[in-house]
């Protein structure tokens, strides 16, 4: 499955849009026509562009062939490590010559205090240094935000310790460059696999899992899913300015030094369409913050029974979590806080709620919280706990918290809802 397998399985649900538009221009014009958060195909400078493809969990969801109710469930029982990958030695793209990124690329400008136009969604594969490049637990592949600063090179946001960050000091520690490939234009279900916490090497079998089956291409000494454009470069021990970014949280994050990108080469399909993802958007948010929820949900499942996990859309679905649960004694709720806060370190805020809440109802959540929580009994506080940098209230720590908003099994009758 490829991009374009994708546009025929939402192809009811996309917009075309031919209006030609500026590389500055897209934000904007998807604001102002309330496009946010459906799937477009847009006409940028002449080329064409996909957004939007993992707006919605109903849309993730779609991919995967379950319903929402059943995705941290499922995403939590999902066996990878033995899912099977095939290696192919013939890439379906052509190398484009004398490329240069600023114009062959409609990568975009996406807010007016940005440091440069950016590259969003493109899939960074990286090969630890002394791995079989013929297996794919030898590569590393995630997402990173990339900005273009010349025709032929990227300073990228590398962010310690994360795998790629760790694999690219270990390689200018040897002496060397991290050889990469950049794969942008990918299934949506890539693009959700490397986004997900994996151990490392297990991306391209998480993927496998998840579409039922995976191709990959073998180009020089590395391997990359199929992908409308590809880029082959190397990570090098040079360092740029990278930003103002907008990240998550729709804040600007501040401007760092950061490794340079130089790339080799360019391979591209016929009329390629470039994939972009709009920082602080909600599907920014589906592919940060929904990997999280099996975690969570596995997690909580050795405390207590649980239900059901969702990262919130007000938590930019990266600091909250609502946990449903079956309560079976006291004290399973405070349980269930503290594994989900163990869970995933990024995570500010949990509600814990019973099985007859609707999770994805922030009213039914309320209420929740309005006739069975009190405060002097229900509020969990940790202070001085590690959070996201992300987060502009937090200075070194940040203090984590929890509400028990589950009803009192001495006096269940009390709780029943009668409408």
């Amino acid at each position: 499955m490829n991009l374009r397998t994708a546009i025929e399985q939402i192809k009811d649900k996309i917009v075309r849009i031919d209006i030609e538009l500026k590389h500055d221009e897209v934000v904007q014009f998807l604001k102002e026509n309330d496009l946010e958060k459906t799937p477009v195909l847009l006409n940028v400078e002449g080329k064409k562009v996909a957004k939007n493809f993992v707006a919605t969990r109903d849309l993730l969801c779609k991919y995967l062939g379950i319903k929402k109710e059943k995705l941290a469930e499922s995403l939590a029982k999902l066996d990878y490590r033995s899912a099977e990958v095939e290696i192919c030695n013939e890439i379906p793209l052509r190398e484009k010559k004398n490329f240069d990124l600023f114009k062959d690329l409609p990568a975009l400008k996406y807010f007016k205090d940005d440091g440069g136009r950016y590259i969003t969604a493109g899939v960074v594969i990286a090969r630890y240094v002394d791995f079989d490049p013929s297996k794919p637990e030898s590569f590393n592949a995630s997402i990173h935000r990339m900005m273009l600063i010349d025709k032929r090179k990227l300073v990228a946001r590398l962010v310690p310790p994360r795998h790629t960050y760790l694999m690219w000091k270990d390689a200018i520690r040897r002496g060397k460059d991290l050889p990469i490939v950049i794969a942008i234009g990918v299934h949506p279900l890539i693009l959700f696999a490397s986004a997900t916490r994996v151990p490392e090497g297990m991306e391209f079998r998480y993927a496998s899992a998840l579409m039922k089956g995976l191709k990959l291409y073998k180009i020089e000494d590395m391997l990359t899913p199929d992908a409308e454009i590809i880029l082959l470069g190397r990570i090098t021990n040079e360092k740029a300015d990278e930003g103002p970014f907008v990240d998550i949280t729709g804040t600007y994050d501040r401007v760092r030094k950061e490794p340079v990108i130089e790339v080799d080469a360019m391979f591209v399909k016929d009329e390629p369409i470039y994939y972009s993802i709009t920082p602080a958007s909600s599907e920014h948010q589906i592919l940060m913050g929904v990997p999280y929820e099996p975690l969570i949900y596995r997690s909580v499942a050795n405390v207590c029974k649980v239900k059901n996990v969702i990262m919130t859309p007000g938590g930019r679905r990266y600091f909250h979590a609502v946990v449903q649960i079956k309560k079976e004694t006291e004290g399973d709720a405070k349980n269930a806080i503290i594994a989900a806060l163990a869970a995933n370190p990024s995570l500010k805020g949990v509600i814990v709620v019973d099985e007859d809440i609707d999770i994805y109802s922030y009213e039914d959540i309320e209420y929740a919280i309005a006739t069975r929580f009190q405060a002097d009994q229900d509020f969990v506080i940790i202070k001085g706990a590690r959070g996201s940098s992300l987060d502009p209230s937090a200075e070194e720590t940040t203090a984590k918290w929890g509400i028990d908003a589950t009803k009192k099994l001495k006096n269940l009758k009390d709780f029943e809802r009668v409408v």
